[in-house]
C-alpha cells in the first residue's frame, strides 16, 4: 500500500464502480462524496452522486439550484477547474441527484411489472401509495433498489452514494436482508401464488364469517382491494427478490468500496469506530476513511513565538500601547491552536488502531465552509492527490 493515503482514494474514483460513503452527520460526508465524484469525472469517468439526504447541500457544492429525482447534468466548468487540479488528461460527464421515495417507487414499479396495464393497477391501488411512502424502511429498500439499478445500466462508470448519518445508513443496509426475508414468508408466498381476486371471498366458514365482522368497520371494498393488491404483487415477487439477491451481492462485491467519513471530534469518532467495525462484521469492503476538519498544527508560529525577541518585534512595528496586548493574544490564540492540533492528534490514534493497514486520510479545517463549487476543487488535492501537492 502507498505510503500516501490519497493514492489509495485517487485507485477508488479511477477504478471502483459504487463508492458508498457513510459516517455520521455534520462531518462533511455529502461534500467527500460531491469532491470524489467531481475528481472521477475530471479523470475521465462519467459519474453519478447520489444524495438520501433531502438537504440542498450537495446542490450547491457542485453548483446546482437544487436536485430532482432525475439526474442533472454538473457545469462543465467546473469539471474543467478540477482536470487542471487534478493533472488528468481528459474530463467525462458528471451528474447529481437526490432519491425520492415516491418517485423511485414508481420508477422500479414501471421498469419491473410485467406490463404497463398491471404497474397502472398496482400505482391506483391505496396500498401501494401506503406501501410506498409510509412503510417502515421503504426509503432504505427503494435506495438499494435503485443503487442497483442505476449502477447496472451502463451510464455510468461510477455511482457515489452520500448515504444518511449511521443509524439510518445502518438500516440502508440492513434492507436487503429485510425485504429478503418479508418475500421468502410463507404467507407472503402464499399470496403471491395466487391467480385470481381474493377479496371478501379468500376465506370462507367460520373465517369467512370473521372476516364479515371486520369488513364492517373496514369495508368491503378496502378488503377487496387488498386481496387485489395481493395479487398483484405476484407479478412483482420474482424480479423484487431476484433484485434484492443482486444488490446485497453488488454491496459486497469487489466493484464496491465503502469509506467511512468522520471528523476528530471523541463522540463522531467513537461512531465512525462502531460504523467500521460494522462493515467489517458485515462483511462489507472497507476501503478508506476520511477524517474532516483537521485543526493544522501551528509549527511555523510556535516556532516564532520561542524567539527571544518576538516581543520586541512586535512592539517596534505596533508601539508599545498595542504591542503588549497584541503580543499577549497571539500568544495564547497558537498555543491554543497547538493545544487542539495536539488534541486531535491523539484522539485519531485510536482510529488509526481500528483500521490497521486501511488509509486514513486528513483534511485540513479550511478558513471557509465549502458551499459551492470553486471551494470544492479546492479540496480536491487534500483528497486524492494532484500533480502538484497542496502546499
Amino acid at each position: 500500500m502507498s505510503a500516501d493515503p490519497r493514492d489509495e482514494m485517487r485507485r477508488l474514483v479511477t477504478r471502483q464502480r459504487v463508492i458508498v460513503c457513510v459516517g455520521s452527520g455534520g462531518v462533511g460526508k455529502t461534500t467527500t462524496a460531491a469532491t470524489l465524484g467531481v475528481a472521477a469525472a475530471s479523470m475521465g469517468r462519467r459519474t453519478l452522486v447520489i444524495t438520501i439526504d433531502p438537504a440542498r447541500r450537495l446542490a450547491n457544492a457542485l453548483g446546482l439550484d437544487g436536485l430532482s429525482h432525475q439526474p442533472q447534468r454538473v457545469d462543465e466548468v467546473l469539471l474543467q477547474r478540477a482536470q487542471e487540479k487534478s493533472g488528468a488528461a481528459a474530463a467525462a460527464p458528471l451528474w447529481a441527484m437526490m432519491l425520492d421515495l415516491k418517485a423511485g417507487w414508481d420508477d422500479m414499479l414501471h421498469r419491473t411489472a410485467p406490463s404497463p396495464a398491471v404497474a397502472e393497477k398496482i400505482l391506483e391501488n391505496r396500498f401501494y401509495r401506503v406501501l410506498s411512502t409510509e412503510l417502515p424502511g421503504a426509503h432504505e429498500f427503494i435506495a438499494c433498489e435503485h443503487l442497483q439499478h442505476l449502477a447496472s445500466s451502463g451510464h455510468y462508470d461510477l455511482v457515489v452514494l452520500d448515504t444518511p448519518p449511521t443509524q439510518n445508513a445502518l438500516d440502508f443496509l440492513d434492507a436487503p436482508a429485510r425485504i429478503l426475508g418479508v418475500l421468502d414468508n410463507e404467507a407472503f408466498r402464499f399470496f403471491a401464488d395466487k391467480s385470481q381476486s381474493l377479496g371478501l371471498r379468500f376465506l370462507d366458514g367460520a373465517t369467512g364469517r370473521a372476516q364479515s365482522i371486520i369488513a364492517r368497520f373496514t369495508g368491503g371494498e378496502m378488503l377487496e382491494e387488498l386481496g387485489d393488491f395481493l395479487v398483484l404483487l405476484k407479478d412483482l415477487y420474482a424480479p423484487l427478490t431476484q433484485r434484492t439477491k443482486d444488490f446485497v451481492q453488488l454491496l459486497g462485491g469487489k466493484e464496491t468500496a465503502f469509506v467511512v467519513v468522520t471528523a476528530p471530534q471523541t463522540a463522531v469518532l467513537s461512531e465512525a469506530t462502531f460504523f467500521i467495525e460494522e462493515l467489517r462484521r458485515r462483511q462489507l469492503p472497507l476501503a478508506a476513511a476520511v477524517v474532516n476538519r483537521l485543526t493544522p498544527p501551528p509549527a511555523e508560529a510556535l516556532s516564532a513565538l520561542e524567539r527571544d525577541d518576538w516581543d520586541d518585534v512586535v512592539v517596534d512595528v505596533v508601539g508599545e500601547a498595542d504591542g503588549r496586548p497584541l503580543v499577549a493574544a497571539l500568544d495564547l490564540a497558537v498555543r491554543q491552536e497547538a493545544a487542539l492540533a495536539e488534541l486531535e492528534r491523539r484522539a485519531l490514534a485510536g482510529l488509526g488502531q481500528t483500521l490497521h493497514d486501511i488509509p486514513l486520510v486528513r483534511l485540513p479545517r479550511l478558513t471557509e465552509a465549502i458551499h459551492d463549487a470553486a471551494r470544492l476543487v479546492e479540496l480536491l488535492p487534500w483528497l486524492v492527490g494532484a500533480a502538484v501537492a497542496p502546499s
